[in-house]
């Protein structure tokens, strides 16, 4: 049984994955989802925990900071 919020959670992360389509690789999490039982959700989630840990054990906070003052902007440019 799952708490409401976490379901509510899921849901929002499945639009937002169904809606970007190709920014958030929908196949490949798709094909995730069939071969490990888990909802794409819960494996977007790892991922981008796993993203960020990465990037702040490397460069610490200021590399994050820096990357997403650059990363924002410029998407919202090309949008």
């Amino acid at each position: 049984m799952s708490h409401p919020k976490l379901e509510q959670a899921v849901q929002k992360v499945d639009e937002f994955l169904a809606a970007y389509p190709t920014l958030c690789q929908y196949d490949r999490l798709r094909e995730l989802e069939k071969k490990t039982g888990q909802p794409k959700a819960y494996l977007f989630f790892a991922i981008v925990s796993l993203l960020t840990t990465i990037v702040m054990s490397i460069g610490g906070s200021k590399l994050f900071s820096d990357i997403l003052a650059f990363v924002y902007p410029a998407y919202m440019s090309f949008k």
